[in-house]
């Protein structure tokens, strides 16, 4: 599997699809890692060339050593851009990978030709919450945080109805380094971007979780306020939407990017 070393660490990623197709960059959230999006592969495959990777710290990618930042997990991310040989690339994030994105966006908009940002924040306060839950996890690992994050990333009815879905994301959350997460939760902790969204330009479609206390619908209409050319659609699900309503997510981000994907 490939990877691309970005400062001091190597960061594993895939690409797949067609060369001539327009390139579509996918960013997991914090703390599972690219399989997150497996789901809408097959429709997105159909008209994009679809790169994911494994954000530093998560899957297969390496820990590093030091403060992590969401610059520092953009400037990551276009070091897969690089790899992959690709200049600019629609953008879809999910939490921290929406964090990730809107950073990319936001600073280095000749990276960016679209961006779905996806159940995610440009501010998530109050760090003290972060900083607890990264000295949680370096104290007693993963599995301390496990059950209340799946409890906030799914509703009730589809924990009871879909045990497996559920249980693999579970999974992907046990296997993450303490340390790769615990990194990333500082990364969260440290972030304000509320001034540095206005900046962009980039057509933009925030997809929110009706039942999502993670990043609630009031981040999202603050992210669509900011953002000039935006709009917002709300799904019936809580935070990994992508998970909880995969069909509606993979229609809703496939209809937005349709228009660059049919450009001459």
């Amino acid at each position: 599997m490939p990877s691309v070393r970005s400062g001091s660490v190597d960061i594993h990623y895939e690409v797949q699809g067609p060369a001539e197709a327009p390139a579509l960059l996918l960013l997991h959230s914090l703390g599972v890692d690219l399989g997150m999006w497996d789901s809408q592969m097959p429709g997105f495959l159909r008209h994009h060339r679809v790169i994911r990777y494994d954000v530093r710290g998560h899957g297969r990618s390496g820990v590093g050593a030091g403060e992590c930042t969401i610059e520092i997990l953009a400037q990551d991310a276009m070091a897969v851009l690089d790899a992959a040989q690709i200049v600019k690339a629609n953008w879809c994030g999910l939490s921290l990978g929406g964090m990730t994105a809107m950073w990319a966006a936001a600073h280095r908009p000749e990276r960016v030709m679209r961006l779905a940002l996806c159940n995610t924040s440009a501010h998530l306060p109050p760090a003290a919450l972060w900083h607890s839950r990264m000295e949680l996890v370096r104290r007693e690992g993963m599995r301390a945080v496990v059950p209340a994050v799946i409890e906030r990333w799914f509703t009730a009815g589809f924990r009871s109805s879909q045990p497996d879905k559920v249980a693999r994301i579970e999974g992907m959350l046990e296997a993450t380094s303490p340390e790769g997460y615990a990194a990333a939760c500082g990364a969260i902790a440290a972030m304000n971007q509320l001034r540095d969204i206005r900046r962009i330009t980039a057509p933009t479609l925030v997809i929110c979780g009706a039942e999502d206390p993670a990043t609630p619908l009031a981040h999202s209409q603050a992210l669509c306020g900011a953002i000039a050319d935006s709009r917002l659609i709300v799904l019936p699900a809580a935070h990994l939407s992508n998970v909880e309503r995969p069909q509606e997510f993979a229609a809703a981000v496939g209809d937005f990017l349709s228009v660059s994907a049919h450009l001459p």
